[in-house]
């Protein structure tokens, strides 16, 4: 399958620039608009703690404190939470009136790691009938419902039916000294799904690889090396994102089916993770949701390293490599579009590239910079007519320039972008386009703040000139998505530079009744300027299930909520919904801002709520 491009433009009739505002309409508590109930047998949500001395990277610290303790249940109105006891509780919200219902479906055992430190817990609904708990370290338990009488049974039974492990002991490249070399393991999404005859769960997780984030010392640094050197030599954190599969045993032709408990008794089966493939970035992934069995979308800040995560280490090595392709370009095509990469030998401005596209023509120049004169055209003539006014340009972190060409007749193959064919054959591997444009994501996305001094880990660096707001840090790396095959890892699309960046997602759901070759994956609400559009990924009719053509749409749009959002520097959520009503700004403590859907998209205004959680004038931690 030809590699893609994920489009991410808004589109401008569903952008409102009429609307003033939100107005405030008040929540009457008295009415049932807010009821609360405390939890069964005094239990409590308490967090795991760890040492004040672990080694965690910036990323990994936002990781907890954004972390939700709060998880989607098997089905509509229920819900699952941890206790400080390490009870799984299962909750189901049956009327508004009535306390829920909450039940201890299992216990987390106590079971110390010497390679993984101890992250939060986490539970995950993957059907009907099925839960993952991960408990935090490096162990994950199969919880599956026993009684098959129907989910309105009082006495609701879930038994651990198998425990598998991620990691499988690897440690981080770090210190020598055993309790630095410990790693924290992330879930990022996990499925139910059928490969061939096996009904399997195929799960994503997430850890760090280096643990020399820190500058390095003055005891180890040469004679007469300046400070600034120092600075320099710091290394960004490098994260495995790896994709494991584990087959589950005696389950009944049907998806999801019972367990055959006789093989074990009341024992846990111990289970297999295999490692199908593994990715690196520079940061851990904030969306990753599947559309079936073989792919699924990723959202990380920054995109991929596919094939080297060797980081740059010393000053002289940062100048950017040399220009690693022969050609002057390269190219792929589609039915409909011809897309043109031209790898630049210097990093340039847009407004340094004067790109002019008429139907059968190309005029490419660069203002003050002698050494892209060798990649200049003045009215290159195309091998065949291109739709001009439907046909773009991009460029990403300064040296490399993409052309999108739209074709005037699709379905007619180029033999060569140009007329006059110049011997640059068609690069048919999609790997190539990917592999380019991140290895220059590597050596260009860490440029601009080498100068900085780091803080200890633990408290990392605020610049003082964002007002304290530690999404100033990423403002400059956005998040990048990617559709990848589950087999391989390889990408069959991604957004481009320059699209909207990342704001929220949606409220996670309840385990999809559809098969996982069906699935929809959630929306997402990304900036652009002031507003939050929604984007929602979409594979299209009749392709097929293994490799289908997904594409992003714009289906909804919260005006002014990028701009609100930017000035709640206590926010702690933020969520929308997946049918785009509302939108959800929670702040650590006590206040939760709710934003209402406009009626129709010129209306000048949309509704507002503020849902107070402290009680008699206290706070209320929202964890």
């Amino acid at each position: 399958m030809a590699y893609q491009v994920l489009d991410l433009r808004p589109d401008p009739a569903m952008l409102n620039p009429q609307f003033d505002g939100y107005k405030l309409r008040l929540v009457d508590e008295q009415r049932g608009a807010v009821w609360s109930h405390p939890l069964a047998n005094l239990s409590f949500v308490e967090p795991q703690q760890i040492a004040s001395n672990a080694l965690l990277a910036y990323e990994e610290v936002y990781s907890r404190i954004h972390y939700n303790h709060l998880f989607v249940g098997p089905r509509n109105n229920t819900f699952i939470y941890i206790d400080s006891e390490r009870r799984v509780c299962l909750a189901e919200i049956q009327r508004e009136d009535d306390a829920p219902r909450i039940t201890n479906i299992f216990d987390i055992p106590t079971r110390p790691s010497t390679y993984a430190l101890p992250g939060y817990y986490g539970a995950y609904a993957i059907s009907e009938t099925m839960i993952l708990v991960f408990d935090g370290a490096a162990s994950v338990y199969v919880l599956q419902r026993a009684d098959t009488e129907g989910s309105d049974s009082v006495d609701e039974q879930w038994v651990a039916s198998g425990m598998f492990e991620i990691g499988m002991g690897s440690v981080a490249a770090g210190p020598i000294a055993d309790n630095e070399r410990q790693t924290m393991y992330y879930i990022l999404g996990a499925q139910l799904t059928k490969v061939e005859k096996n009904v399997v769960i195929q799960i994503q997780v997430c850890y760090r690889l280096n643990k020399e984030t820190g500058d390095v010392s003055k005891d180890s640094a040469k004679p007469n090396q300046p400070h600034s050197s120092l600075v320099q030599q710091r290394l960004p954190p490098v994260f495995c994102i790896e994709a494991l599969q584990v087959t589950i045993p005696q389950f009944s032709a049907e998806l999801p089916g019972g367990v055959d408990y006789s093989a074990h008794g009341s024992g846990i089966l111990g289970l297999n993770a295999t490692t199908v493939h593994t990715l690196h970035s520079h940061a851990i992934p904030v969306y990753c949701e599947f559309i079936s069995n073989n792919q699924y979308v990723l959202g990380v800040r920054g995109g991929i390293v596919l094939d080297d995560t060797e980081l740059v280490d010393q000053a002289s090595d940062k100048a950017i490599p040399p220009n690693m392709n022969s050609n002057p370009y390269y190219w792929t095509q589609t039915a409909t579009d011809v897309t043109v990469c031209i790898e630049l030998p210097v990093a340039v401005e847009a407004n340094q590239i004067f790109c002019e596209q008429t139907r059968s023509s190309l005029s490419l120049q660069f203002t003050n910079s002698a050494e892209c004169e060798n990649y200049t055209y003045n009215g290159k003539q195309y091998c065949n007519y291109i739709v001009a006014g439907e046909s773009v340009w991009t460029l990403e972190n300064g040296r490399l320039l993409t052309l999108y060409l739209q074709k005037e007749h699709e379905g007619m193959r180029w033999t060569s972008v140009f007329a006059d064919d110049d011997g640059v054959l068609e690069t048919m591997d999609p790997n190539e386009f990917a592999a380019i444009r991140e290895r220059l994501e590597k050596y260009t996305s860490s440029d601009l703040e080498v100068e900085t001094p780091s803080a200890p880990l633990m408290q990392p660096y605020i610049d003082q000139d964002s007002g304290g707001d530690p999404e100033q840090l990423d403002a400059e790396d956005p998040v990048v998505f990617s559709v990848r095959s589950w087999s391989a890892g390889q990408a069959d699309a991604s957004s481009v530079a320059g699209a909207p960046d990342w704001l929220c997602p949606a409220f996670p759901q309840a385990p999809q009744h559809q098969p996982a070759h069906m699935q929809q994956p959630p929306p997402v609400c990304l900036k652009f300027d002031v507003d939050g559009v929604v984007f929602g990924f979409e594979a299209s009719e009749g392709s097929l299930p293994m490799h289908a053509n997904v594409s992003a749409r714009h289906t909804g749009t919260f005006s002014a909520l990028s701009y609100i959002q930017a000035g709640k520097r206590e926010k702690r959520f933020a969520f929308i919904a997946s049918d785009m009503t509302v939108c959800v700004l929670a702040e650590t403590q006590r206040r939760v801002y709710i934003y209402h859907q406009v009626k129709h998209v010129n209306a000048s205004s949309a509704a507002q709520n503020l849902v107070d959680l402290g009680d008699s004038g206290g706070d209320a931690e929202l964890v």
